[in-house]
């Protein structure tokens, strides 16, 4: 196949709206699915070796049907679809790697006692339980575009007594922390809140042009068509005709740092509590 034949791939910076709202967690995932030895690994192993099962309030149920000490390998505790993005994944991270801030305790329900946080999140989130392959519990939350993984502690969620869940916040190392563990699970567990509007971190725009920048290389496209991408045409031409490299080399730099999140540098983001 000539070049002129070959079809060409069209990045658009809309595609990466949704990563407004991500984690560093769900970041994590964005550059380790772009990992050439990941993918490989993930799709030798297929999706034959998960069960998945409904429950009731939409609630799915995982659990993977041997070991999987390929996925450990990455950090995760099973391979997920490696086309879905960071909020879509079942993306579940190995305690060993990803000490959670936030964590639910399951404790015994009287039959008349009301379960607040569990008829709170099935009203307004979708809800994933994975148990692993040693028998611990997590919960994947997802609601007004943010997601969340939560260890559980205490009984089992399955159990078929009843059981109520309590929130726990540890392992935080200022009252800044705490709040901000708080916050994150106001906007996932409340309603949707105008006054929570998509707004850009310096943090998350340096992810998201890492990331496009490791896209357009990876899809033969230049500094320049990168940064077209990123700030207009417009713009893009006006900073490759000037005298400065700023632009330039901020191009450079991102990816650099794509290439080194994507090449095990993820494990880094999952040290913070997010």
């Amino acid at each position: 196949m000539s070049p002129a034949d070959t079809p060409s791939v069209r990045i658009d910076l809309d595609d990466y709206a949704y990563t407004c709202r991500l984690s560093r967690s769900r970041w994590a995932w964005e550059f380790l699915r772009r990992n050439s030895e990941f993918r490989q690994a993930a799709l030798r192993a297929g999706d034959s070796q998960i069960s998945e099962k409904p429950a009731c309030h939409g609630i799915r149920l995982l659990r993977p049907l041997c070991d999987q000490i390929d996925a450990e390998k990455f950090g995760l505790v099973f391979f997920p679809d490696i086309d879905a993005n960071g909020y879509e994944a079942d993306v579940f991270w190995i305690p060993a790697l990803y000490a959670r801030a936030l964590t639910m305790q399951v404790v015994p329900r009287h039959p008349s006692e009301r379960d607040d946080i569990f008829d709170q999140t099935i009203n307004v989130c979708e809800v994933t339980h994975l148990t692993d392959r040693v028998g611990r519990e997590y919960l994947m939350i997802r609601g007004h575009g943010h997601s969340i993984q939560v260890a559980c502690s205490g009984l089992s969620l399955l159990s078929v007594e009843p059981v109520r869940m309590k929130l726990i916040i540890d392992n935080v190392s200022s009252m800044d922390e705490t709040l901000k563990v708080i916050g994150k699970a106001q906007r996932i567990l409340g309603k949707d809140d105008s006054s929570f509007n998509d707004t850009w971190t310096r943090s998350s725009l340096a992810f998201r042009n890492a990331l496009i920048a490791l896209d357009a290389y990876e899809t033969g496209l230049t500094y320049f068509e990168t940064a077209a991408i990123i700030y207009g045409e417009d713009r893009a031409t006006e900073a490759w005709q000037s005298p400065s490299r700023a632009m330039k080399d901020e191009m450079r730099r991102a990816l650099v740092r794509g290439r080194e999140l994507r090449d095990g540098g993820y494990r880094d983001l999952l040290t913070a509590q997010t």
